[in-house]
């Protein structure tokens, strides 16, 4: 099965190590990029598995995930495209794609839309989570990205549901032309391709190997679960923070990002 673009990034970032390097002055953008992600791995794994030695671990899943963000957002801001991103709430054209998730990540996710959505809304998400697990059973990531399936955590005007606690691999993906974005997603004949910042990607990557690093280190499952199997496993599951923290492997069968 073909691996999505996300893969193959995360794949690069983790090539490049983690041991927090800072490029020499006047590096090339592609050093500074790896090391921007280098930097981001080393972070996270260090805040991450301090968090994970604690006690209560149940109590670190939120503060885990949201530390691996801000480290992330911090680091991309050093970008030299920080300030040219175009994205902007209400435009997902880069929301119709294959996208995983860690453990923290999807525990904080549903605890999220569990605290802000009404029940109403909570019926609408889950179905629309559902039914994108479904179309992921039946398609490799590179099918399913094709395909352009709207994230099932999308509201009816384009905007993010959980975008205060979005996952790394959505928080690095920035695009430098709105335009570019909009003749992709409507595969526009003679389109160049969209001018991501790969510095930014680079730093969420690093993020999301950190984290992985850490509850690697710590016995845990940190793999890259498939979005919405992630969530779907986890909804019907209230003691799922509990039994991850525990060291069970929740999400066996879930398509995973090295092998979907």
């Amino acid at each position: 099965m073909g691996r999505s673009r996300e893969q193959k990034k995360r794949e690069q970032a983790r090539r490049h190590g983690s041991a927090g390097a800072t490029p020499e002055r006047g590096a090339s953008p592609a050093a500074r990029a790896r090391a921007a992600a280098e930097s981001a791995c080393a972070e996270v794994q260090r805040t991450a598995s301090g968090l994970l030695h604690r006690e209560d671990r149940v109590s670190q899943i939120v503060p885990l995930a949201d530390a691996a963000r801000d480290v992330a957002l911090r680091v991309l801001q050093g970008s030299p495209d920080a300030g040219r991103h175009e994205c902007r709430a209400g435009c997902a054209f880069c929301c119709h794609t294959a996208v995983t998730v860690a453990p923290p990540e999807a525990m904080t996710i549903l605890r999220y839309l569990r605290t802000h959505c009404t029940a109403d809304e909570l019926v609408e998400v889950r179905r629309s989570v559902e039914l994108n697990a479904e179309a992921a059973s039946r398609m490799s990531s590179t099918e399913y990205t094709a395909a352009s399936i709207r994230c099932g955590l999308l509201t009816d005007d384009g905007n993010c549901r959980v975008h205060p606690v979005r996952p790394l691999a959505c928080a690095g993906f920035l695009s430098t032309s709105r335009a570019a974005c909009e003749a992709e997603f409507h595969r526009v004949p003679g389109r160049t391709g969209v001018p991501i910042d790969r510095y930014a990607m680079l730093a969420c990557l690093g993020a999301s190997y950190g984290l992985k690093g850490a509850c690697r280190e710590t016995g845990l499952d940190g793999e890259f679960y498939e979005l919405h199997h992630a969530l779907c496993r986890l909804w019907d599951q209230p003691d799922a923070p509990k039994a991850w923290a525990a060291g069970q492997r929740l999400f066996a069968g879930c398509p995973r990002a090295d092998t979907w």
